[in-house]
């Protein structure tokens, strides 16, 4: 047990969190700015729908109650996916008040009715297309039911008629007050991703380039890295997924200069990159733990090869109109000759000493997975070369 009063919990990537490090970390997004700003436009919608349904005339403005609910449930953080949410909630509920409708005039008592209103609401929830709209086919059949009783026709309408209002003035909430735009979000979610990716190949050449030779027992320093970068990576695909649904019919696009085509290219060269790392990672821990299959790594190549590797981690961290881009790429390049010779070297070295019968001392010259001179950390290596390469051509293409 430990010393320590305030307990601490080791994550997946070897760092120490505390409690109030976690409780921080599970109430930060709540408290984002664009949901902050969500919280504020609902409110304000909902409260303008209440009061506007009040002056709705006649039976209908008695139902002025609903007309919140309506505002609630089409505010969403993008104006599109307030758009379809709301017309789903609309269609749901149109089904559930014609499923209750159909029940009502059926020869059913009520008590079969209730059951039917709920269990074939259920059922019709489940049609294609209905989205968030599903959850009020039941709920819209139920409530006219036993809401609505023997005033089934006032509540109907000024069930539907109040949610349809609500959802109107939610959505112009949503357009006249600040619609979101995910960009930000988006550029920080491929930084995190393009950190944890140079954070995982730095640690490799410093590894190598150490003189002391890691415990058998221990894991591989970049584990961590190269384990959640698959995650970094997913959660970058969904930012920059919701900053796109984000621009579709938001006015601020016109005077918000933010380069989401670069996002996208960058976000694009990542996913291609981080194959070649998680291979990078697997062929150092076969050379250097032996797992899954020992694979020979001369010390004449291990200098290059930490070069190599260092340089593909300056060349991914350059950016894609970073100036800095085209001298990460002359030294990447440099560094990938350098290790390209060591490897022909070593590979002659290793067919000279096994003699002109094929033969070695350790006998595992005709072992395929016995890789003297590091060929598949060369390919992976001259892969993020050619990928970031690629990039900036397409770049300049455009």
């Amino acid at each position: 047990m430990s010393d320590d009063p305030v307990k601490a919990r080791e994550t997946s990537t070897g760092s120490i969190r505390t409690p109030r490090q976690r409780l921080r970390a599970w109430i930060t997004p709540a408290l984002r700015p664009w949901r902050l700003m969500l919280a504020l436009k609902t409110a304000i919608a909902a409260t303008a729908a209440w009061f506007l349904g009040g002056f709705i005339p006649g039976e209908l403005g008695e139902f002025s109650y609903y007309a919140p609910l309506g505002a609630l449930v089409s505010l969403t953080p993008t104006l599109m996916d307030s758009v379809r949410s709301s017309f789903q909630t609309l269609i749901g509920l149109g089904l559930g008040i014609g499923l209750a409708w159909a029940l009502i005039v059926s020869p059913a008592p009520g008590w079969v009715s209730v059951a039917l209103s709920v269990g074939l609401g259920t059922i019709l929830a489940g049609l294609p297309g209905l989205g968030q709209g599903r959850d009020y086919v039941p709920i819209a059949a139920l409530f006219v039911i036993i809401i609505g009783g023997a005033n089934a026709n006032e509540f109907s309408l000024g069930y539907l008629v109040q949610m349809a209002l609500g959802v109107l003035v939610g959505l112009l909430v949503n357009l006249l007050i600040m619609p979101p735009l995910f960009v930000r979000e988006s550029a920080a979610g491929i930084t995190a991703a393009r950190a944890r990716m140079v954070d995982a190949l730095r640690t490799m050449s410093t590894t190598l380039s150490s003189e002391t030779e890691p415990a058998p027992d221990d894991p591989p320093p970049w584990e961590g890295s190269v384990t959640s970068l698959r995650h970094d990576i997913d959660a970058a695909r969904g930012l920059v997924r919701d900053a796109a649904e984000s621009r579709r019919a938001n006015p601020r696009t016109r005077w918000n200069k933010h380069d989401f085509r670069g996002d996208q290219g960058a976000l694009e060269a990542l996913e291609r990159i981080a194959p070649a790392v998680v291979e990078l990672g697997d062929a150092l821990r076969a050379a250097l733990w032996g797992i899954p299959v020992p694979v020979r790594l001369g010390t004449e190549v291990r200098g290059t090869l930490a070069d190599a590797l260092d340089a593909a981690a300056n060349l991914v961290d350059a950016a894609i109109d970073d100036e800095r881009l085209p001298e990460a790429l002359e030294t990447s390049d440099r560094t990938l000759v350098a290790l390209r010779r060591a490897v022909r070297s070593a590979h002659v070295d290793a067919v000279n000493r096994a003699g002109p019968d094929g033969g070695s001392a350790s006998g595992s010259a005709d072992d395929p997975a016995d890789d003297p001179g590091g060929e598949n950390l060369l390919f992976a290596l001259r892969r993020i070369y050619a990928e970031v390469e690629s990039s900036k051509r397409t770049d300049q293409a455009e």
